[in-house]
């Protein structure tokens, strides 16, 4: 389970990485940056290509939701994680655990794979016989297949 938490961990870091990138790309690709110093200020409908301050103000404001809601993802994934400070006890015990449901589930996965494979043994079983039909029905088939059934 841990293993699972640290992926999706990994995972949501790494969308957290491409979705800041985006933003700041977005961010730059509307309002570019510009030089600012005592002699360079310019009003912003000024800049070329630039956009409203109301539009520039929403565009913002759904980047850093969007950002806001990936630190949220990450944070209950880390509330997830086993204490570093765990005894060794209750580690040992927590593992014991998961190898018991491993071993569950391994199980319950075998006599569903047994039952998939009786399953397709009968479908491969009908594939044949109506094949076998219709190719006797048509006539192409040799003489002895068609004697058979």
């Amino acid at each position: 389970m841990s293993s699972d938490l640290l992926t999706d961990l990994q995972r949501q870091l790494r969308d957290l990485n491409d979705n800041f990138a985006s933003v700041v790309e977005q961010l730059v690709h509307i309002a570019p940056p510009v030089p600012v110093g005592p002699d360079d200020v310019q009003p912003l409908s000024a800049l070329p290509g630039a956009v409203s301050r109301a539009e520039l103000q929403i565009k913002a404001t759904a980047l850093s939701e969007s950002l806001m809601q990936r630190f949220r993802n990450i944070d209950s994934l880390i509330d997830k994680l086993p204490e570093l400070g765990e005894p060794p006890e209750q580690q040992d015990a927590r593992i014991a655990g998961m190898l018991q449901e491993h071993r569950e589930l391994r199980k319950e996965l075998g006599v569903v794979m047994a039952e998939a494979e009786y399953k397709l043994d009968e479908v491969y079983g009908c594939y044949e016989a109506l094949s076998n039909h219709v190719l006797a029905h048509e006539g192409k088939m040799g003489r002895d297949a068609s004697e058979a059934q």
